[in-house]
């Protein structure tokens, strides 16, 4: 029997079935053998001898279409992806208006362009939001959501919306999400902005000439003081506990945890009986504040070594249960301004989170290479719904695999990852463990260097799966 796809002779790595050489199959979009060594035969074949075969990463925290438009992001962010190994990624979008009005066309410009799987996630800004929930659901297939804590006293001016974002409407967001028959996702980006707006000198998140008028010349320390660690800490910890009350723990997930105190804290609610998950980046566990300057301007900012040491513990240990990257594509005649207050928030990352993962966390024996598969694919298509149709290698599972050589040096730049941006904030560092293949449902899209997948491939993940 000859099937479509055949990746073989390669070392696999799943969670949950542990680590083994075999061939991989795929017929038609789904995994549909696997067996031993040098067995299988298919109409195309990869050669993975030597290399590890990994379920296909998943970015679980994109902002596509933030500084461009959704056609330009989907085509050139998920084609740069595929150079490390992305196969699905979540995109935080939000928007004003009535989502079930505005949806259809962001959606025909996402599948005209995405190389690969995708999924929305939807910030909720307004309690009319809220009260879309159930039709979001069942009419567009979205089940995962964001509150925006940062935006608290800042909505009505930024986005037009006739809300606060105060603890109100976080109370209803988070009761009618519990009330839903389906599984869905929360995920909340913690900060008390009364503690950063004071520290800032004004509510740095309403509309530009309503920003603190700061000097513009001082460099990456002052992101630092005015988003302190503890403005996050506190804010998880509040959030969490008001998902504990309404059992909606297990469905809680904390983004882009910055410092130490936050990750240090998630592992005390942990041990009390919270069932949430964490998410970190891999800018806080691959920089620190003395190595950055505007290019690494984000909220919440890159930290100390001692905040990075600890993140990376709690990743080892399991408290921190996924990474994403909080990607943004933009160019840096846009990003750069006259200091850090003046320029842009967000950066190009989802192509180098998972060589990033497997150079820094399993080839500097920080993680196993087990544990960067659960963090980088397996964790989160659990914690996003998506599992067992995404983040595992089993049959009937999507084939989205990648094809990693642990031991290949690359130096990143702009070119080799092949995205929108013309910059990295990795420029120039040396990286060990590269994927040479990645496979988007069953088919090749990115073999020895070169994009050969299709434009249009990829499709909106529809959950529940």
């Amino acid at each position: 029997m000859s099937h479509d796809l055949v990746v073989r002779n390669g070392t696999v790595v799943t969670p949950e079935h542990g680590t083994f050489r075999a061939d991989v199959a795929a017929d038609g979009d789904r995994i549909s053998a696997i067996a031993a060594p040098n067995t299988l035969s298919g109409d195309d074949e990869v050669d993975a001898t030597g290399k590890y075969v990994l379920p296909g990463a998943i970015d679980p925290h994109t902002h596509h279409s933030i500084y461009r438009g959704m056609e330009a992001d989907a085509e050139s962010e998920s084609r740069s992806d595929l150079v490390g190994g992305v196969t699905t990624i979540g995109n935080y979008f939000r928007r004003a208006g009535a989502y079930l009005e505005i949806m259809d066309d962001y959606f025909a410009e996402a599948e005209a362009n995405y190389y690969h799987d995708y999924f929305f996630s939807l910030g909720l800004l307004s309690f009319e939001h809220v009260e879309e929930i159930p039709d979001i659901v069942s009419e567009l297939g979205i089940t995962s959501f964001k509150w925006y804590m940062n935006y608290k006293n800042s909505a009505r001016q930024k986005f037009g919306v006739d809300c606060d974002m105060h603890d109100d409407f976080g109370d209803a967001f988070i009761r009618t999400l519990a009330e839903q028959e389906v599984p869905t996702t929360l995920g909340y980006h913690s900060e008390n902005v009364e503690i950063t707006n004071a520290l800032a000198g004004g509510n740095v998140y309403l509309t530009s000439e309503e920003e603190s008028s700061g000097p513009t010349d001082e460099g990456y320390e002052v992101m630092v003081e005015e988003f302190p660690g503890y403005a996050e800490t506190q804010s998880m910890v509040a959030g969490a506990s008001l998902a504990k009350l309404h059992g909606y723990d297990d469905s809680f997930y904390a983004v882009h945890i910055s410092s130490g105190k936050t990750a240090d804290e998630l592992a005390a609610l942990r041990a009390a009986g919270y069932r949430h998950w964490g998410e970190t980046c891999t800018h806080y566990l691959c920089l620190t504040t003395d190595e950055c300057d505007e290019r690494m301007k984000v909220n919440p900012p890159v930290r100390s070594q001692a905040d990075q040491d600890t993140l990376w513990k709690r990743v080892a240990d399991g408290t921190i249960s996924c990474i994403g990257t909080d990607h943004c594509a933009n160019l840096t005649e846009d990003k750069l301004g006259e200091g850090i207050r003046d320029s842009q928030l967000g950066f190009p990352s989802s192509a180098t989170m998972l060589p990033l993962l497997l150079s820094e966390g399993v080839n500097a024996g920080r993680i196993t290479l087990e544990r960067a598969v659960e963090v980088t694919s397996t964790n989160t298509a659990k914690a996003w719904n998506l599992y067992p149709k995404k983040g595992t290698i089993r049959v009937g599972a999507d084939a989205d695999l990648v094809v990693v050589d642990l031991d290949e040096t690359k130096t990143v730049t702009a070119d080799l990852l092949q995205g929108g941006a013309d910059y990295s904030i990795y420029e120039g560092r040396a990286v060990t463990g590269w994927p040479t293949h990645t496979v988007v449902r069953g088919r090749v899209a990115f073999a020895e260097g070169e994009i050969v997948g299709e434009k249009g491939f990829g499709t909106h993940i529809d959950r529940p799966i």
